[in-house]
């Protein structure tokens, strides 16, 4: 979201205050508080975005590259993510709250596109930044006042500049993690997703380029693309046994806690899988010892 949002004036004594906090406790209370929203949303706001992305099967690298349609998608992804994540059913709009009817607007950009129906009616309002990974979660009473004058084609009219000072931010800049192949050469993103090779084939070349970096089970799922994604990944036939023949270890955030603190390797997360090729003797010895090279 660019630039950053102006200073909220919704404090109190503000004429929404009081609805403001009142839905963000009822928020808070569902997902375990603040300390574990900001832990979480993060994840949820990469996920949404990765799925559109969809680099295995697209070859896309970043939302940018991506159609119209599906960057309108993405605010129904993130509405679904978000319905799933506090357990809240679809009333009226696009959740309810404790009998009270919210709707949910993102965006990529630096507003928010309300429609007649939101009038007077509280908005989750949630936005992501691409370029400098900030993601924000608020909250707004989308009161004519704080609207545009003009509306679009689709009868919408966004938040003014003044009408952004009376948005209630939960979230406001809040760091969300890269993209998974916004790192990795072009080149080497092609062959790890090539569609003409199988799925073992993918995640062994998944696994051999891209070492000592955290690799998620969606993101071994997106690259193997097929249901049992997990057996492509052990021995005996699977990709483990060909790292293994190039010196490779491929270790599990769930099963090798030990080994990765000892190698000093970044934390693995319980679904989330890392491959090192020894680069030393000590870190030989320790894989050697631990049962994970011959």
């Amino acid at each position: 979201m660019r630039p950053p949002p102006p200073t909220s004036i919704v404090v109190p004594g503000h004429p929404d205050f009081g609805l403001c906090t009142q839905l963000e406790s009822k928020i808070l209370a569902r997902c375990g508080g603040l300390k574990a929203l900001r832990s979480n949303f993060p994840d949820l706001i990469r996920r949404a975005n990765d799925e559109v992305i969809d680099t295995p099967r697209t070859g896309r690298r970043s939302l940018s590259e991506t159609e119209k349609t599906e960057k309108t998608y993405l605010g129904t992804k993130i509405e679904i993510l978000i319905r799933d994540y506090l357990v809240l059913p679809k009333g009226k709009l696009d959740l309810n709250i404790d009998g009270l009817d919210v709707d949910v607007k993102n965006t990529t950009a630096s507003n928010w596109m309300i429609p007649d129906e939101n009038i007077n009616k509280p908005c989750l309002l949630i936005a992501s930044d691409e370029q400098s990974f900030l993601c924000y979660f608020g909250i707004i009473v989308a009161k004519l006042e704080y609207l545009t004058a003009g509306q679009n084609r689709d009868s919408k009219r966004s938040i003014s500049a003044s009408g952004k000072e009376n948005i209630y931010w939960i979230l406001n800049g809040e760091s969300y993690p890269r993209n998974f192949w916004s790192d990795i050469e072009k080149d080497i993103a092609f062959k790890i997703t090539d569609s003409s090779i199988g799925g073992t084939q993918r995640l062994y070349l998944l696994f051999k380029h891209i070492t000592r970096k955290p690799i998620s089970r969606y993101t071994i799922e997106g690259v193997a693309r097929q249901k049992d994604f997990m057996k492509r990944l052990r021995r005996n036939g699977g990709a483990r046994d060909k790292l293994s023949r190039e010196g490779i270890a491929l270790l599990s955030g769930t099963s090798h806690i030990s080994t990765i603190a000892k190698l000093d390797l970044p934390d693995c997360a319980r679904d989330e899988f890392i491959s090192i090729r020894p680069e030393n003797s000590e870190e030989e010895r320790i894989l050697r010892n631990d049962g994970h090279i011959d």
